[in-house]
């Protein structure tokens, strides 16, 4: 079939998804451009069904009558199953109209958002009301802390953008930032759950929240991250081993889980920052890093309240603005992750 132009200045393109809400897990922007929205009728050759990502193959003809490849990137295949898009849908010889946006770096590469098949069907990433939760995430009232959750929507969220944190880095700060190619070196890319904000903020992915024995477990679906918070230690290990996660360890105050997170890694903040006149950086930290987190049930709104503060002495002159999440009450089960690295380059695959 033939790919029809949605935006003028379109020349051939695949359909692609407007993700800058809470459904995105890596930045949207600098990948895909939502102001050039497309569409493609074709026919499958390939469902590449992975996490954080998955990869729709489509064959179908240009604008000359040529038949191209195209390569639709949407969200991991487990939150797309959730959200009744599944696998086996995708055989190859199936017929299918994809819509959504057009990469910034290829004609034939897109985000889709939503799928239209043969019989009629048509089907959101995001979900069948077009939200960005997941079906099926409703559960009993909580009375603390300990469950499962999901991340509430965040209206007009963007990963991207300005940071006034790039404004605050020290002279070291300023080197390894120069240094950092977000497009290349981002940890993702080999399946580094990255940090402690970026794993908070990953959107329609469960977390729970757990005893193990005098311990308290954090087990986040996105990136098969499981945290241990040490509630019997006051110090951490000087030798201890570091990591993009850390060592944890906490307290409650009343009924606040504060946790105390160093022995970091070098580390990546936020993946894109983007400037007017200025080339697409990333926010990093140093080893230095400090976090404290504090974690609350809001009983009356039935949302986990998470709020984290970020020091970091050797690459900022100043503590971080507190970031604020929102989770709520979810029934949804846990699943295996399975991050693969092929293809995370954001739609620069090789």
């Amino acid at each position: 079939m033939r790919a029809s132009h949605i935006a003028s200045e379109i020349a051939i393109i695949i359909s692609v998804v407007c993700v800058v809400d809470a459904s995105a897990h890596h930045s949207f922007a600098p990948h895909f451009d939502s102001s050039k929205p497309v569409s493609i009728d074709g026919t499958v050759t390939e469902y590449e069904g992975r996490n954080p990502h998955s990869y729709l193959h489509i064959a179908a003809a240009d604008e000359n009558g040529r038949t191209r490849e195209y390569v639709c990137e949407s969200h991991g295949v487990t939150q797309l199953t959730r959200n009744g898009i599944r696998p086996d849908m995708f055989k190859a010889g199936t017929k299918v109209r994809v819509t959504g946006s057009q990469s910034r770096h290829s004609p034939y590469m897109c985000f889709f958002d939503s799928v239209e098949f043969a019989d009629g069907r048509k089907l959101s990433v995001n979900g069948p009301t077009g939200g960005s939760r997941p079906a099926a995430s409703v559960a009993a009232p909580r009375k603390d802390i300990f469950g499962t959750w999901l991340l509430a929507p965040i209206p007009n969220r963007s990963t991207s953008g300005p940071q006034p944190m790039m404004q605050f880095l020290t002279p070291a700060g300023q080197k390894a930032v120069a240094a950092y190619d977000p497009f290349r070196d981002d940890p993702t890319f080999r399946c580094d759950p990255v940090g402690i904000r970026r794993v908070w903020g990953a959107p329609a992915t469960p977390l729970e929240i757990a005893r193990q024995g005098r311990d308290i477990v954090l087990r986040h679906e996105w990136m098969d991250v499981r945290r241990v918070v040490h509630m019997n230690l006051t110090e951490h290990p000087k030798t201890g081993a570091r990591s993009s996660l850390g060592h944890s360890i906490g307290r409650f105050d009343g009924d606040t889980l504060v946790i105390d997170t160093a022995n970091f890694v070098p580390g990546v903040v936020n993946q894109y920052v983007e400037q007017p006149g200025q080339p697409t950086r990333g926010l990093l930290h140093s080893s230095a890093l400090r976090s404290v987190e504090r974690v609350r049930l809001d009983a009356a709104r039935q949302r986990l309240v998470v709020e984290v503060d970020f020091v970091d002495p050797e690459f900022f002159t100043q503590p971080f603005p507190r970031a604020t999440l929102e989770y709520a009450p979810s029934d949804l089960r846990i699943e295996p992750f399975n991050c693969s690295p092929l293809g995370l380059t954001g739609t620069l695959r090789k």
